[in-house]
């Protein structure tokens, strides 16, 4: 299965290099983002952590911003690889910068200064309002 899942995320890769299609709407990167998930849960396949991994960051790289978000739960937490709390926030506050909900409102619960973490949590209700 391992051997599947890093055929599909080298085919996708090749794919969106390929200049097939733009990089904010790159439908590659929204199938790597539902095969990782899938991979990460065991849904249907054996868990693996690692896989998950590499498919989360080629979503991510591929704009999707819920993609950022999970990746950057599991750069915090060494899940899948080594842990990097830089990297991970990186990719939070891009997710962030995308109005992710999730991410405006971790951001916000990480903020030490309660006028910016009250802002930050107001955007996050706002997205929420607004997710299609």
């Amino acid at each position: 299965m391992r051997a599947l899942v890093l055929a599909c995320a080298l085919v996708c890769t090749s794919t969106a290099h390929a200049g097939a299609a733009p990089v904010d709407t790159a439908p590659d990167a929204k199938a790597a983002y539902r095969l990782a998930l899938q991979v990460r849960n065991g849904d249907g396949v054996a868990p693996d952590p690692a896989s998950a991994r590499l498919l989360l960051t080629q979503a991510a790289e591929g704009g999707v911003p819920a993609a950022m978000f999970v990746l950057s739960n599991m750069l915090a937490a060494g899940e899948g690889g080594p842990a990097d709390a830089q990297e991970a926030r990186r990719w939070l506050e891009l997710a962030g910068d995308l109005g992710y909900p999730e991410a405006l409102q971790q951001l916000a619960m990480l903020e030490p200064d309660p006028r910016k973490a009250e802002l930050l949590m107001r955007q996050a209700a706002h997205a929420m309002m607004h997710r299609r």
